[in-house]
């Protein structure tokens, strides 16, 4: 454990940042064979070891609420996934749509209602491999209805605090309720 003033310790957690991020991003370059959560762990003990942070102020940094939901939520996406409910849904979404143009429509639709109702990485998790399904089926392009599933589930996400982990932590910190924050988002948007 190393005792630093506090503009030292400033320095040394901005260069263990910068050191963390660029192993996070070595994989991608392939500069460096270690994964993203093993490098954010690194990262994190290079902070206790630098006495940066107390093992105490990580415990607490983490917020395990959001994890455990986000836990959940891939959970029951795989679980689907292992059931054929994709497949099943894929072919139930192509006899519905019949065109490219609904199918896009309906898309952005249900993805931006789903992900105010729950987590939008979840949505994208499940929609993904539905999506694939769809339109490997009904032989379209694929890059536009990822883009739009990807989309529609951020912008969706924004209306609820358990559309994405922000809002989540958001809520738990000012303990605003749902009801509340749902009614702000409305009037927000017939401001907008």
């Amino acid at each position: 454990m190393f005792h630093l003033t506090p503009r030292e310790r400033e320095i040394v957690a901005l260069l263990i940042f910068a050191f963390t991020y660029v192993l996070i991003s070595g994989r991608r370059l392939k500069v460096i064979p270690l994964n993203r959560p093993a490098a954010a762990v690194f990262g994190t003990a290079m902070m206790v070891f630098f006495g940066v942070m107390t093992s105490e102020e990580v415990y607490h940094a983490i917020n395990y609420d959001t994890l455990v939901l986000l836990l959940g939520m891939s959970l029951i996406s795989a679980y689907l996934q292992l059931g054929g409910f994709f497949d099943w849904l894929a072919d139930a979404i192509l006899r519905f749509a019949r065109t490219p143009t609904r199918l896009l429509f309906y898309l952005v639709i249900a993805s931006g209602v789903l992900s105010a109702l729950l987590v939008n990485d979840t949505i994208c998790f499940m929609l993904t491999p539905v999506v694939i399904a769809v339109v490997v089926r009904g032989g379209l392009p694929l890059v536009p209805y990822l883009l739009a599933l990807a989309m529609s589930a951020n912008l969706g996400s924004v209306a609820t605090l358990v559309g994405n982990p922000q809002n989540m932590i958001i809520g738990q910190m000012s303990g605003i309720k749902f009801a509340r924050f749902l009614f702000q988002w409305l009037q927000l948007q017939f401001w907008v």
